[in-house]
């Protein structure tokens, strides 16, 4: 039997795999038409392939940069520690998925997020050597 996740992840260091799968949870406590949950659910399609029927609206690709724009907005209604795992799981997407498209969202919702919570965003060169396999974390 294949794996649940798509090829692509199989590239990964285990490190950054684990990052990227720890954000698939959403955040809970809100209505699914919040913008989180279509987040979520784009994110879920970027990582997983559908066991379902393809008229679900799990792992909907239906998100742009206006979702990215009101999830900063209202960025302080989330939870710290939902915020961190997905924007850590973009960074990664945005990084390393092999469609240039998907690639781009991700990096930009990466690069808002970060600059929403006045932070300086990680390289590619860093993201590899802090979750590089081997070693662990401080």
């Amino acid at each position: 039997m294949s794996s649940v996740v798509h090829e692509w992840m199989n590239d990964l260091t285990f490190k950054q795999q684990t990052v990227v799968l720890s954000a698939l949870r959403g955040c809970d406590g809100f209505p699914k038409e919040d913008v989180s949950k279509k987040i979520s659910r784009f994110l879920c399609g970027c990582i997983l392939k559908n066991g379902g029927t393809k008229n679900t609206n799990f792992m909907k690709f239906d998100v742009n940069v206006n979702d990215v724009e009101m999830m900063r907005r209202d960025m302080d209604k989330y939870p710290m520690h939902y915020l961190l795992h997905l924007i850590h799981s973009a960074e990664i997407i945005g990084y390393y998925h092999p469609d240039e498209g998907i690639r781009e969202f991700w990096n930009y919702f990466y690069l808002v997020m970060v600059d929403g919570m006045h932070l300086h965003p990680e390289t590619k060169e860093e993201n590899e050597y802090r979750l590089r396999d081997g070693v662990d974390s401080d």
